[in-house]
């Protein structure tokens, strides 16, 4: 089992962070390879992920965003908005369940450091287009 945390308050309401944090494509460090929703973003729609191909499984505006994996991690991950004082939002990403096939034996060793950096160049990368578009 495994279970992945990263946490930011960023300025702006769930609604106002939501609004960024839906486009995830752009939000993604180029530094840390490729994330893109090639039809857009609704339930089923499917996600290319560096060399994986998976599907978003929860779209509740304001509240969750969440990624089917499929075997690779079994309870798959994604985005959670809580508000925060001071009309703040708490941004919660998590990766969670057990990890499957070669998934597993390179999370260790490998994934984890990627993924750990490219969920934090991500946060940095949404907390300023926030902070720009609560400021504009």
């Amino acid at each position: 089992m495994v279970h992945n945390v990263h946490e930011r308050v960023v300025p702006g309401t769930r609604e106002q962070v939501w609004a960024v944090l839906t486009d995830v494509s752009r939000l993604y460090p180029e530094s840390s390879g490729t994330f893109v929703l090639p039809d857009g973003l609704y339930v089923g729609a499917p996600v290319r992920h560096d060399g994986m191909k998976y599907r978003v499984a929860v779209v509740e505006p304001g509240r969750k965003l969440w990624f089917d994996v499929g075997r690779a991690i079994s309870g798959g991950h994604g985005f959670e908005l809580f508000p925060a004082e001071g009309g703040r939002t708490l941004v919660r990403h998590q990766l969670k369940g057990r990890l499957g096939g070669l998934f597993a034996l390179l999370w260790p060793l490998v994934i984890r450091r990627a993924h750990d950096k490219a969920l934090e160049g991500f946060l940095d990368n949404l907390e300023r287009e926030v902070t720009r578009a609560h400021a504009g």
